[in-house]
């Protein structure tokens, strides 16, 4: 039988971004889901920027973001949106980033359950977007498998990606056999 543990997309997308993603929503921590949510959105546009580039540029997680973060809903956020959603939890715990600040995108706050997954009233507030969590999760998962698909059918990003992927946090088991623990 194959050890897929060992596969570096099994162990550490599947097994560790999404896993850790769903503990926290199945125990309501959301706000700890959210801020993994973007670090995974965060990775997945490291495995995706160019060869000759080693780390993670705004335009590399807007342009990520942009392309594989679809809800099935008529509204959507942008990647733009999305970026400004990421540092304002990453960097300030808050919804509020420079970016939604200076106008530049709309502010976005959380919600939990909800269809429509991503909500806003501009008779209310033009800079503000509501999006439920879960729903959020489901659009990174979803984004991540066709991402995932696309990557490793491009003959010149695979092998980088994987190069990528072996530098990730991963679990290993220890083989504990023949030692005295």
């Amino acid at each position: 039988m194959v050890d897929l543990s060992r596969d570096s997309v099994t162990n550490v997308i599947h097994n560790g971004i999404k896993q850790s993603i769903r503990v926290l929503l199945d125990n309501r921590c959301l706000r700890g889901a959210i801020i993994l949510i973007y670090s995974g959105m965060d990775t997945m546009a490291y495995l995706d920027m160019p060869s000759d580039q080693q780390d993670v540029k705004k335009t590399d997680f807007v342009r990520w973001a942009e392309r594989y973060i679809r809800f099935p809903s008529p509204e959507q956020l942008t990647g733009l949106e999305l970026y400004g959603a990421r540092c304002a939890m990453l960097h300030r715990y808050s919804v509020a980033s420079r970016l939604s600040r200076e106008g530049q995108c709309r502010q976005i706050a959380y919600m939990d359950k909800s269809v429509p997954e991503v909500r806003s009233n501009p008779a209310i507030s033009t800079d503000l977007v509501l999006v439920s969590v879960p729903g959020l999760a489901q659009a990174f998962f979803d984004g991540v498998d066709t991402f995932l698909i696309d990557l490793f059918s491009d003959i010149k990003k695979a092998p980088i990606a994987e190069e990528r992927l072996r530098k990730l946090v991963h679990d290993l088991p220890i083989d504990r056999q023949g030692s005295n623990d």
